[in-house]
Protein backbone atom coordinates (compact mmCIF):
# COMPACT_ATOMS: atom_id res chain seq x y z
CA UNK A 1 0.00 0.00 0.00
CA UNK A 2 1.57 3.11 -1.00
CA UNK A 3 0.65 5.37 2.33
CA UNK A 4 1.76 8.69 0.25
CA UNK A 5 -0.50 8.55 -1.92
CA UNK A 6 -3.04 7.83 0.03
CA UNK A 7 -2.35 10.98 2.30
CA UNK A 8 -2.12 12.56 -0.93
CA UNK A 9 -5.50 11.64 -1.87
CA UNK A 10 -7.35 12.65 1.54
CA UNK A 11 -5.43 15.62 1.57
CA UNK A 12 -7.00 16.45 -2.23
CA UNK A 13 -10.51 14.84 -0.71
CA UNK A 14 -10.74 17.37 2.09
CA UNK A 15 -9.93 20.25 -0.87
CA UNK A 16 -12.91 19.26 -2.66
CA UNK A 17 -11.90 16.94 -4.94
CA UNK A 18 -14.37 14.29 -5.35
CA UNK A 19 -11.86 12.48 -7.96
CA UNK A 20 -9.60 12.16 -4.65
CA UNK A 21 -12.18 9.60 -3.83
CA UNK A 22 -11.73 7.17 -6.81
CA UNK A 23 -7.66 7.27 -5.99
CA UNK A 24 -8.54 6.11 -2.48
CA UNK A 25 -11.41 3.72 -3.68
CA UNK A 26 -8.78 1.68 -6.09
CA UNK A 27 -6.19 2.26 -2.78
CA UNK A 28 -8.70 0.63 0.03
CA UNK A 29 -11.31 -1.17 -1.26
CA UNK A 30 -9.76 -4.48 -0.69
CA UNK A 31 -8.65 -4.27 2.82
CA UNK A 32 -12.18 -2.24 3.93
CA UNK A 33 -14.33 -5.56 1.71
CA UNK A 34 -11.96 -8.08 3.24
CA UNK A 35 -12.50 -6.72 6.56
CA UNK A 36 -16.34 -6.14 6.23
CA UNK A 37 -16.36 -10.04 5.15
CA UNK A 38 -14.21 -10.73 8.35
CA UNK A 39 -17.11 -9.45 10.54
CA UNK A 40 -20.13 -10.21 8.30
CA UNK A 41 -19.65 -13.14 6.46
CA UNK A 42 -21.39 -12.61 3.73
CA UNK A 43 -20.48 -10.92 0.18
CA UNK A 44 -23.67 -8.93 -1.07
CA UNK A 45 -23.48 -7.72 3.28
CA UNK A 46 -19.83 -6.95 2.80
CA UNK A 47 -20.10 -5.39 -0.14
CA UNK A 48 -22.57 -2.99 0.84
CA UNK A 49 -21.07 -2.09 3.72
CA UNK A 50 -17.80 -1.18 1.73
CA UNK A 51 -19.76 1.20 -0.60
CA UNK A 52 -21.16 2.58 2.74
CA UNK A 53 -17.64 3.09 4.25
CA UNK A 54 -16.30 5.11 1.29
CA UNK A 55 -19.34 7.39 1.43
CA UNK A 56 -19.14 8.15 5.10
CA UNK A 57 -15.45 8.97 4.29
CA UNK A 58 -16.31 11.29 1.75
CA UNK A 59 -19.12 13.09 3.81
CA UNK A 60 -16.94 13.05 7.33
CA UNK A 61 -13.83 13.64 5.27
CA UNK A 62 -13.25 16.88 7.53
CA UNK A 63 -12.52 15.30 10.45
CA UNK A 64 -9.69 13.28 9.33
CA UNK A 65 -5.73 14.79 10.62
CA UNK A 66 -3.72 14.78 7.89
CA UNK A 67 -0.83 12.36 8.65
CA UNK A 68 -2.41 10.28 11.11
CA UNK A 69 -2.32 6.87 9.06
CA UNK A 70 -5.41 7.00 6.68
CA UNK A 71 -5.73 3.26 6.17
CA UNK A 72 -6.32 2.52 9.91
CA UNK A 73 -9.11 5.92 10.01
CA UNK A 74 -10.40 4.26 7.06
CA UNK A 75 -10.93 0.70 8.39
CA UNK A 76 -11.99 2.02 11.32
CA UNK A 77 -15.03 3.00 9.73
CA UNK A 78 -15.30 -0.09 8.01
CA UNK A 79 -15.03 -2.13 11.08
CA UNK A 80 -17.74 0.23 13.01
CA UNK A 81 -20.28 0.23 10.16
CA UNK A 82 -19.87 -3.69 10.36
CA UNK A 83 -20.29 -4.07 13.91
CA UNK A 84 -23.13 -2.01 13.35
CA UNK A 85 -24.36 -3.99 10.69
CA UNK A 86 -23.74 -7.23 12.88
CA UNK A 87 -25.04 -5.65 16.03
CA UNK A 88 -28.57 -4.60 13.92
CA UNK A 89 -30.00 -8.29 13.99
CA UNK A 90 -29.35 -8.64 10.30
CA UNK A 91 -26.78 -11.63 10.68
CA UNK A 92 -28.20 -14.47 8.93
CA UNK A 93 -25.41 -17.25 9.34
CA UNK A 94 -25.67 -19.49 6.05
CA UNK A 95 -27.46 -17.06 4.01
CA UNK A 96 -24.71 -17.04 1.61
CA UNK A 97 -22.77 -19.95 0.27
CA UNK A 98 -18.95 -19.84 -0.40
CA UNK A 99 -18.41 -19.30 -3.93
CA UNK A 100 -15.61 -21.35 -5.36
CA UNK A 101 -15.10 -19.16 -8.42
CA UNK A 102 -16.85 -18.87 -11.47
CA UNK A 103 -17.68 -22.05 -13.02
CA UNK A 104 -15.53 -24.18 -10.81
CA UNK A 105 -15.89 -27.81 -11.71
CA UNK A 106 -13.44 -29.33 -9.58
CA UNK A 107 -15.23 -30.90 -6.10
CA UNK A 108 -12.28 -31.41 -4.58
CA UNK A 109 -11.15 -27.81 -4.28
CA UNK A 110 -14.94 -26.73 -3.55
CA UNK A 111 -14.51 -29.10 -0.54
CA UNK A 112 -11.61 -27.39 0.40
CA UNK A 113 -12.95 -24.19 -0.05
CA UNK A 114 -16.02 -25.02 1.90
CA UNK A 115 -13.49 -26.30 4.99
CA UNK A 116 -11.45 -23.18 4.74
CA UNK A 117 -14.80 -20.79 4.93
CA UNK A 118 -16.48 -23.01 7.71
CA UNK A 119 -12.68 -22.64 9.58
CA UNK A 120 -12.82 -18.88 9.25
CA UNK A 121 -16.01 -18.64 10.31
CA UNK A 122 -15.11 -20.89 13.84
CA UNK A 123 -12.67 -17.88 14.68
CA UNK A 124 -13.60 -15.10 16.87
CA UNK A 125 -14.46 -12.08 14.77
CA UNK A 126 -10.94 -10.33 15.74
CA UNK A 127 -8.89 -13.30 14.76
CA UNK A 128 -10.92 -13.51 11.52
CA UNK A 129 -10.50 -9.80 10.26
CA UNK A 130 -6.10 -10.35 11.20
CA UNK A 131 -6.31 -13.51 9.36
CA UNK A 132 -8.10 -12.34 6.29
CA UNK A 133 -6.47 -9.00 5.93
CA UNK A 134 -2.81 -10.61 6.21
CA UNK A 135 -3.36 -13.83 4.21
CA UNK A 136 -5.91 -12.31 1.48
CA UNK A 137 -5.00 -8.59 1.93
CA UNK A 138 -1.58 -8.98 2.06
CA UNK A 139 -1.59 -6.13 4.99
CA UNK A 140 1.55 -6.30 7.12
CA UNK A 141 1.87 -7.23 10.52
CA UNK A 142 3.12 -3.72 11.33
CA UNK A 143 -0.02 -2.12 9.59
CA UNK A 144 -2.45 -4.56 11.36
CA UNK A 145 -0.90 -3.62 14.68
CA UNK A 146 -1.64 0.46 13.63
CA UNK A 147 -5.44 -0.53 11.96
CA UNK A 148 -6.48 -2.82 15.23
CA UNK A 149 -4.42 -0.30 18.29
CA UNK A 150 -2.95 -4.08 19.15
CA UNK A 151 1.17 -4.02 19.69
CA UNK A 152 3.07 -6.19 16.52
CA UNK A 153 3.48 -9.20 18.77
CA UNK A 154 0.26 -9.30 19.92
CA UNK A 155 -1.03 -9.59 16.34
CA UNK A 156 1.75 -12.14 15.10
CA UNK A 157 0.76 -13.85 18.40
CA UNK A 158 -3.30 -13.56 17.20
CA UNK A 159 -2.59 -14.67 13.40
CA UNK A 160 -0.46 -17.64 14.75
CA UNK A 161 -3.12 -18.60 17.03
CA UNK A 162 -6.00 -18.21 14.69
CA UNK A 163 -3.76 -20.38 11.67
CA UNK A 164 -3.38 -23.54 14.50
CA UNK A 165 -7.17 -23.16 15.36
CA UNK A 166 -8.25 -23.61 11.59
CA UNK A 167 -5.46 -25.68 11.16
CA UNK A 168 -7.46 -27.93 14.13
CA UNK A 169 -10.92 -27.43 12.66
CA UNK A 170 -10.03 -28.53 9.19
CA UNK A 171 -8.85 -32.10 10.45
CA UNK A 172 -11.48 -32.44 12.60
CA UNK A 173 -13.66 -32.44 9.11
Amino acid sequence: MDRKLLEQYMRDLQGGDLNALDGIYGIMSKGVYLSAYSILRGTERAKDVMQETFLKLAANIGQYRENTNAAAWILTIARNLSYREYRAGKRNVGSEDFDGGAGESDERLWAENIALNDALGRLSAEEREIVTLFAVGGYKYRELARITGRPMGTVQWIYHRAIKKMKRFMEEE
